[in-house]
């Protein structure tokens, strides 16, 4: 998911390997605790009960088979210690339960996930790698928002239904076709409100000139974006992706969940396969790109504003460069249920601007058509 991530890719040991009696069982279908926010799948680790520690022990965690390590939000893990910890060290969960997988060693690395809950509007404890279900099979189910586990193993690749996922490292890459050209991008379910990162987006075919449109927050950096739209159609496999919006990337390639949540998509990791299940009907199409175009960070409960792109609804709308956002449409920052960032045509923003606090309505409106 990020590049610090890849100095921490750790074996699983024994101890992490489901129950045997769940991977014995190959007829059993695991419907894991599961939680859908705007295209991200949720699922609770459990801690087991300890005297003196909280009652409640459960942390959520964004299953992301984009990254290649697990990570926590060191606040997240006192609440369920009762522990002060600092980000940057690395700790173990042990004796953890997320449905019939038991965790008797979980190697994760502690990282602030706070500008992150406040993006999506709801609180991340922490983020599970790609390969965190063991021997199972994963199947990501967009349209009925659950995660399946189940013991087996998927055929061979087809090129129709099951793919290879190899690629420069253990995370599942797949290769998508474009005018003149294929990229084997990494196929990413923690980039929910992205449909393809590219790198070198002005040197594809697009139906504008590709334009600033925002900025992506990752682990341990802001990112500003481009987007355009392709002039044309691309490929997975045997389906076709109609002129999908393009976002632009200086790290690595994406396949992103505006994608993954056309598919069924069902993860074998150990013998580096994906089988893909169309859930959707008619043409696979996507919607304009509609953003509010500042660039935000982190700060206290609210969101700083970096910077504001020209001819944005926020620059129409009169933000400045340092105002402070502390709710999106009269909900906390990082408290707001998964609701998207407006109802298509309206954002109002409660913002602090020298020491003052006002209200702003930003009218929505594409800036990828």
């Amino acid at each position: 998911m990020t590049r610090w991530l890849n100095f921490l890719v750790a074996a699983w040991l024994a101890g992490n390997i489901p129950a045997a009696a769940n991977a014995q069982d190959p007829a059993r279908v695991h419907d894991i605790p599961t939680q859908i926010c705007r295209d991200y799948f949720f699922v609770p680790i459990t801690l087991s009960e300890q005297p003196g520690r909280p009652d409640d022990r459960t942390l959520w965690f964004v299953y992301d088979t984009g990254a290649s390590s697990s990570i926590m939000d060191p606040d997240s893990l006192e609440r369920v210690t009762g522990q002060v910890f600092d980000a940057g060290q690395r700790v173990s969960i042990r004796d953890a339960t997320l449905g019939p997988v038991t965790y008797n060693r979980l190697p994760t690395r502690l990282r602030e996930l706070d500008h992150l809950s406040m993006a999506l509007g709801r609180e991340i404890d922490g983020i599970l790698a790609y390969d965190s279900f063991g021997d199972f099979l994963v199947t990501l189910d967009y349209q009925a928002g659950q995660i399946r586990l189940e013991a087996g193993e998927l055929p061979r690749p087809d090129g129709i239904t099951v793919f290879d996922t190899d690629g420069p490292d253990s995370r599942p890459w797949l290769e998508i076709g474009f005018p003149g050209r294929t990229r084997r991008m990494l196929i990413d379910s923690g980039a929910g409100g992205t449909v393809l990162a590219v790198n070198g987006l002005h040197r594809y075919d697009t139906v504008t000139a590709p334009r600033p449109t925002g900025a992506s927050m990752r682990i341990n950096r802001i990112e500003r974006r481009q987007g355009a739209r392709l002039n044309g159609l691309a490929r997975l496999g045997p389906h076709t992706l109609s002129a999908p919006v393009l976002q632009s990337t200086p790290g690595t390639e994406l396949i992103g969940g505006v994608v993954m949540r056309h598919f069924r998509w069902t993860f074998d990791a150990d013998r580096e396969r994906v089988r893909i299940e169309r859930v959707t009907e008619g043409d696979i199409s996507f919607d304009p790109m509609i953003a509010h175009g500042m660039v935000l960070r982190a700060d206290g409960d609210g969101l700083r504003v970096e910077g504001v792109l020209e001819q944005t609804p926020a620059a129409d709308a009169g933000v400045l460069e340092g105002d402070l956002v502390t709710h999106f449409n009269g909900l906390p920052m990082r408290d707001r249920n998964c609701d998207p960032d407006g109802t298509r045509t309206e954002l109002v923003l409660t913002l602090l601007r020298d020491g003052q606090v006002m209200d702003l309505a930003l009218a929505l409106y594409p800036l990828v058509d």
